[in-house]
Parts: structure tokens; sequence; C-alpha cells
């Protein structure tokens, strides 16, 4: 009787992942090959028959600012940008290593090391291309030294 329950629920366990797991994959959608034009929800968008409201839009990158939204910002210099489009980079770690030292994170200017945060400042906004953000791990692996907060790394035009 106990072997029967304990099947019955696995056999209902495995039936309702198979249910959910093609629903999750069907949510997402390839935003590549898609041009998005702006417009009202019921206005056609040029060349199909599709409404712009159905249109999908692009996402953005966590880890990425693109010469767009840098252009799109109106702000002055590069550490007004990233407090706007993405202030998650610019907080520090929290926990046991990062109470008695100052934990920052670096700023790399086309690959040559700027210093921390506040060298964000220094940089224009009219000599960046694009903004991008690594993790502690990633930066340890591509820039080596002490990253322990991450880097941001801003490549210019």
């Amino acid at each position: 009787m106990y072997t029967t329950r304990v099947f019955a629920f696995a056999l209902g366990a495995l039936v309702c992942a198979a249910a959910l797991r093609p629903a999750a994959a069907a949510a997402q959608t390839d935003t590549a090959s898609v041009t998005v034009t702006r417009g009202t929800a019921g206005e056609i968008a040029p060349g199909g028959d599709v409404p712009v409201s159905a249109v999908p839009r692009a996402r953005r990158s966590l880890n990425t600012i693109t010469y767009e939204e840098v252009r799109n910002a109106r702000v002055p210099d590069a550490y007004e940008v990233v407090h706007h489009l993405r202030p998650s980079w610019l907080r520090t770690p929290r926990g046991q290593a990062s109470f008695g030292n100052v934990i920052d994170v670096a700023v790399f200017f086309n690959g040559i090391r700027m210093g921390t945060r506040d060298a964000l400042k220094s940089i224009p906004i009219t000599s960046i291309r694009t903004l991008r953000f690594y993790t502690a791990t990633e930066a340890r692996q591509k820039f080596g030294g002490d990253t322990f907060a991450g880097a941001i790394e801003v490549l210019s035009q």
C-alpha cells in the first residue's frame, strides 16, 4: 500500500513537471531578429499585419550599457550613466571581508585601470561607446588583481 502511494506521488510529480516545462520554454521569445518601431497600440507595424503592441521588445542586458542607452541618458559623465541606468553596479559587497577593508568597484577604460568608481566621473559621455560590468570572478579572470567588488569596463569610440 505504501509503495503504491509513493509511486503514484512520484508519477504525479513527473506529470506536473512535464506539463510545466513546455510552458516555460514557450514564454521565451527570440527578439534578436525583430525590428521595433514606435507607434500607437492599434497601428499596424511596417511590412506586416501585426499590431505594434504585439511585437516583442528587445531585452536590455543587465551587464552591458549600449551606445543607444548612453546617448539617450542625457547626463554629463560615465558615473551618472551608471548611477541612472544600472545602480546595482555601484553597490559594494557585504560580509566579513568588507568590514575592515574598503572594497570598491574597479574601473577600466579601454583595458587600462583608471581607479575606483570615482574615476567614472572623469570620463565624459561623448567618449563612451559601451559600458560593461564584470562580477568579481569575471573581473579576476579578465583583469586580475584586486577586483573583489567586480569591475566596470568603459570602451570608447
